[in-house]
């Protein structure tokens, strides 16, 4: 495969210029030129839509662009990892996460890892479960923190579970049923839900539990953010469904949150290629997120009912 001709097209992807994207390589526009197109014979691909001021996708080129991203941008890393290699040295940890845990737990986890260890640049990159389930299998990523089990087609993952946190209602807290210990299916069958869209992970789990609870939901607003589904529930558009470590990511002033009954609880924790061990950077984080579930289960008895620790040995 023509690396070069790969580093080429994703410059001129993000530079949205062939001239600027040859010129970062150090060649000429006609050059240049001549690799995109080698580049698409090799993949039996028409990437661009050639005029005289510009090249743009193709929706093949586009297709391409979103599917391999993650490959390109790695190989801008090589010459870092060869360095490191050279050196010894262990200056970056690469992280995986979705939108929902990541500002929830991640984020502060990483507050305290960056004052432990101010020396190691972090990346971090948020991802639906479905990219992060096509991307875990390559060695773009240090760790991965989602909702448990993950698996790749090709490449053995291990997983490894970090904690158990329960399912629950969120509404404004004047809300009539703000008032019960906990909701049941049938409590929130006439409420206007807040949910996912149909097919994620974690809108299966709520369709279970109503399906379970005799009830058909009623979804008066789908999306693929929890966390905008909770900003919802705040303006008064519905019910939402979420965890306490998730809704740390928003404001909960003003809001309630019920456990469901029976409980529902969901297991997350941490991934990585099974061939490929956790380095010291990936295992000193991984330290800092038990610090920041544990600081958190000592806020309140609410909190410490609603996340269970697991052991490192437990998979999915």
């Amino acid at each position: 495969m023509n690396v070069r001709g790969l580093r080429l097209f994703r410059l001129v992807v993000t530079t949205g210029s062939l001239s600027a994207a040859a010129e970062s390589l150090s060649l000429s526009t006609s050059a240049a030129s001549r690799l995109i197109a080698l580049l698409e014979a090799e993949l039996r691909l028409q990437l661009f839509h050639r005029t005289r001021r510009r090249l743009t996708l193709t929706a093949q080129g586009e297709v391409f662009y979103r599917e391999a991203e993650h490959i390109l941008a790695g190989f801008d890393e090589i010459p870092r990892i060869a360095g490191d290699i050279r050196s010894g040295a262990q200056s970056q940890l690469r992280l995986v996460t979705g939108p929902r845990i990541g500002q929830g737990l991640l984020a502060p986890a990483l507050g305290l890892f960056r004052k432990a260890h101010p020396e190691i640049r972090v990346s971090v990159d948020m991802q639906s479960r479905f990219g992060i389930e096509g991307i875990v299998g390559t060695r773009v990523y240090d760790l991965g923190i989602i909702s448990l089990p993950v698996a790749h087609p090709l490449v053995d993952i291990e997983n490894r579970g970090l904690f158990r946190v329960r399912v629950e209602a969120v509404l404004p807290e004047r809300h009539p049923l703000a008032a019960k210990a906990s909701v049941t299916a049938k409590d929130l069958a006439a409420e206007p839900l807040l949910g996912l869209w149909p097919g994620q992970r974690w809108r299966k789990q709520i369709d279970d539990f109503f399906g379970s609870g005799g009830v058909r939901p009623r979804y008066a607003v789908e999306t693929r953010s929890s966390l905008m589904a909770c900003q919802l529930a705040r303006e008064g558009a519905g019910v939402a469904l979420l965890d306490r470590v998730c809704a740390q990511a928003i404001d909960l002033r003003g809001l309630a949150m019920r456990p469901l009954e029976p409980e529902r609880w969901m297991l997350f924790g941490y991934v990585h290629q099974a061939r490929q061990p956790l380095g010291a950077n990936a295992l000193a984080f991984l330290d800092c997120v038990r610090a920041v579930l544990e600081r958190f289960r000592e806020q309140s008895a609410e909190n410490a009912a609603s996340v269970v620790m697991v052991s490192a040995d437990t998979g999915a």
